[in-house]
């Protein structure tokens, strides 16, 4: 078959009948028939499965987030660390704080878990530092020193004898 025949061939077709690969199987005047799930087509509902699903995923998560928390709190709870972290909220710049950590939580925001650190960094007001997966200093020194019973560097007794001693010779 030469170019010819082809081009003839092709004007000549009648691609809704003489030629029904053309046309994808329709005649003129038919309409397309969709294939209907036979008699034993079965429907499964599968909203249950999907919500025992997200309650067991829900539940595994809380749990395996308390004990990251309970682990952060055994090594930075009290403790004077030095992080790199975003003061006040997600997303301000990160810098490097010395913190005295009072709270540790573990917090889902912005498509992330952080770790929030809440304190204060030296005498300023308790703010809360968001961390992601940073490197923690610790200062294993406790992070407060207790007064009590000491006053200007002198020691004083605890037990209420203080100004009552007379230190000049009794004679």
């Amino acid at each position: 078959m030469n170019l010819t025949d082809i081009a003839k061939k092709i004007i000549n077709e009648d691609s809704w009948g003489t030629f029904p690969s053309a046309g994808g199987s329709m005649a003129p005047g038919r309409s397309p028939t969709a294939v209907s799930p036979g008699p034993t087509a079965k429907r499964v509902d599968i909203s249950n499965l999907y919500k025992n699903f997200k309650l067991e995923l829900e539940k595994q998560e809380d749990a395996l987030i308390q004990k990251f928390e309970a682990d952060l709190k055994k090594s930075f709870l009290k403790k004077v660390v030095t992080v790199k972290a975003s003061k006040g909220s997600v997303g301000q710049i990160e810098k490097e704080y010395n913190v005295t950590v009072n709270n540790i939580d573990v917090r889902y925001m912005k498509d992330k878990y952080y770790v929030v650190f809440t304190g204060k960094e030296g005498n300023a007001s308790e703010s809360e530092y968001y961390l992601d997966d940073s490197i923690i200093t610790v200062d294993d020194s406790p992070a407060s020193i207790s007064t009590v019973g000491r006053t200007g560097g002198m020691s004083v007794p605890e037990d209420g004898t203080a100004g009552k001693k007379n230190i000049l010779p009794q004679g």
